[in-house]
């Protein structure tokens, strides 16, 4: 980046000449000590490619193009854009795709002005403007893309100072685009409650399964591949290689998927803290601009790394011979020929390509738009109707990992090597991690906690143990505020999983014990069990059962133990719903 020139520009286009405005530098590079002007307000089309540290952006998402906005109000249009890069507002960073999110919602805007025969925007009226609301309101559009689009007017009356023929009054004066796009937060304690669906349990296992079917033929497919038996690009098997690597990595990590494209050759690693094997997954982190961080991953993600090194190893050589034909000269380069460079440089050892639609570039690294197609593919392919999306599988390990950390911990010892891992622990640990997901299962615990809560307070839900009929007694009051009640009770109150039962021990409790003794949480003032836990405990009474006879070869304390716990099971079955027939009045009256 040629920051100097750069940092010498005008911050506002307002009151400079014409020809001094259209040679002001938008965007520009370094080649050798050289500058290498690439954007200039004058062009139609904006290049701000050098300002794009994300590696899977298309090239359609680097540039603004200004053709699509009428002439009338291209120079207002562009005045305040500009203001709006270099001064910006109150709020989000702004990115590239931000400028091009305004640009989009301007175009809009203009064509509807422009189509009712006004000059420039200071001719739209109050009315023109209520009338545009209505309009993009009745299109069914999302509160949060309603937002973005009447966020745009707002910055031509922010900036109304930066051309003539701009917005003279704000669009709705005394309220805001937030407002008038009707989007309120919904929140649980600081949380955003989570709008990306969550993959069912079944039709995660088919992914997971079908995934690793992949996986296991890739060796042979690949071989077929390099030996020009296979295509590159058209074969749908070898592009099916990279879709289940890249579903896999995102359930087994959490990652989004810009982080999932710029994982790179040599990513993973391997360290042994304790006794305890840990291992490790690195990529970049843009959303928070934290950089270079790492993800816990099992250890069989050595192997599918292994595999995409192997998908890869072609694509990266394209960009390894797309370096060695540029970087030789010596004379000035041009823009395009800079951008091609800059593009192999940053793509080069990468894991995730895609064939390129332009006539520019044979590959590309993975944008979200292809990776969402290729994960829609994968899915169908899986046999199920499951429309797939890229942030879904980070969901997916949210969830997970809070549903196995209050439940079972087997789920941790296999998946991070350690039988009592701490979340908060583990993070502090390793400064590299990324803060975002941990907050993310930290919103989907909240979320969590809050649906079982709801649960409990179902009228007709049937509840064991013995918190379970405090529980119940709550159920007779009317509260004005159900939603409050059950976000303050879930952050509030530390629920835990025995595996069989929830534990509301605000304390330690019975210190475990009922981990391997089920029958003391259905007498326990901390204990409640509702229907998540019938088949466990049907599970249950049925194996206490066909210990009966074990027991009476082993004693009168044996078989007084068994029927015991056979009668616990019993009455937690009843309390649940359940006919357990005879079995359960033989325990009952043995108990007696």
């Amino acid at each position: 980046m040629a920051h100097d020139i750069l940092a010498d520009q005008p911050v506002s286009l307002a009151g400079l000449a014409p020809q001094v405005r259209s040679n002001v530098v938008v965007s520009a590079v370094l080649d050798a000590g050289n500058v290498v002007v690439i954007a200039r307000v004058g062009d139609l089309v904006w290049d701000m490619w050098p300002f794009v540290k994300t590696k899977n952006v298309p090239r359609s998402e680097k540039r603004l193009d200004w053709g699509t906005i009428p002439e009338g109000y291209r120079e207002a249009c562009q005045n305040v854009l500009y203001a709006y890069w270099k001064v910006g507002r109150m709020g989000p960073t702004r990115t590239i795709s931000t400028l091009q999110g305004v640009l989009k919602s301007l175009r809009l805007f203009c064509h509807y002005t422009a189509s009712l025969g006004l000059v420039s925007f200071g001719d739209v009226q109050p009315l023109h403007i209520a009338n545009y609301v209505h309009i993009q309101k009745t299109k069914g559009l999302k509160a949060a893309s309603l937002v973005a689009s009447f966020s745009a007017l707002e910055l031509l009356y922010v900036f109304r100072d930066e051309h003539e023929c701009t917005l003279r009054t704000h669009p709705w004066p005394g309220s805001s685009a937030t407002e008038v796009g009707g989007h309120v937060r919904q929140q649980i304690k600081g949380h955003k409650v989570g709008l990306t669906p969550l993959i069912p349990p079944d039709v995660a296992r088919v992914l997971f399964r079908h995934a690793r079917s992949i996986l296991n033929r890739a060796e042979e497919l690949l071989d077929a591949r390099d030996q020009g038996l296979r295509s590159l690009f058209e074969d749908p098997e070898i592009l099916a290689i990279r879709d289940a690597g890249l579903y896999l990595v995102g359930v087994l990590t959490g990652m989004r998927c810009g982080e999932l494209s710029s994982i790179e050759c040599g990513a993973g690693r391997t360290e042994v803290k304790n006794g305890v094997t840990f291992h490790w997954l690195s990529a970049t982190e843009y959303k928070t601009k934290k950089g270079r961080v790492e993800y816990l991953m099992p250890a069989m993600g050595h192997d599918i790394l292994r595999i995409l090194e192997r998908w890869s190893e072609p694509y990266r050589r394209c960009f390894a011979e797309e370096i060695a034909t540029c970087s030789p000269k010596r004379e000035r380069r041009t823009p395009e020929e800079l951008e091609r460079l800059h593009i192999a440089r940053h793509n080069v050892n990468l894991l995730f390509f895609a064939k390129a639609n332009t006539p520019r570039a044979r590959i590309t690294a993975l944008s979200t738009a292809t990776a969402s197609r290729a994960l829609k593919r994968f899915a169908e392919t899986a046999g199920t109707n499951w429309p797939l999306a890229t942030h879904q599988m980070r969901r997916l390990y949210a969830f997970t990992f809070v549903r196995h950390r209050l439940g079972d911990m087997l789920f941790l010892k296999e998946q991070f090597k350690h039988a009592t891992i701490d979340m908060t622990q583990l993070y502090a640990a390793n400064p590299q991690q990324d803060a975002a997901l941990y907050g993310d299962i930290l919103s989907e615990l909240a979320i969590y906690k809050a649906g079982v809560v709801a649960q409990w307070l179902e009228k007709d839900e049937p509840l064991a143990g013995g918190a379970a009929r405090k529980i119940k007694e709550l159920r007779a009051n009317d509260f004005p505020g159900r939603k409050e009640l059950l976000t303050e009770v879930s952050t509030r109150v530390n629920i835990r999983s025995t595996g069989h039962s929830w534990c509301l021990a605000q304390d330690e409790g019975c210190g475990g014990s009922g981990i391997y003794e089920k029958g003391r949480c259905g007498d326990c003032g901390n204990g409640v069990i509702d229907s998540r836990f019938l088949p466990i405990w049907q599970e249950a009474y049925r194996h206490l059962q066909g210990l009966r006879t074990d027991a009476a070869r082993l004693g009168p304390g044996a078989v007084k133990r068994v029927e015991r716990d056979i009668a616990q099971a019993a009455k937690v079955l009843r309390d649940l719903g359940l006919d357990i027939g005879e079995g359960g009045r033989d325990a009952a009256t043995a108990r007696k």
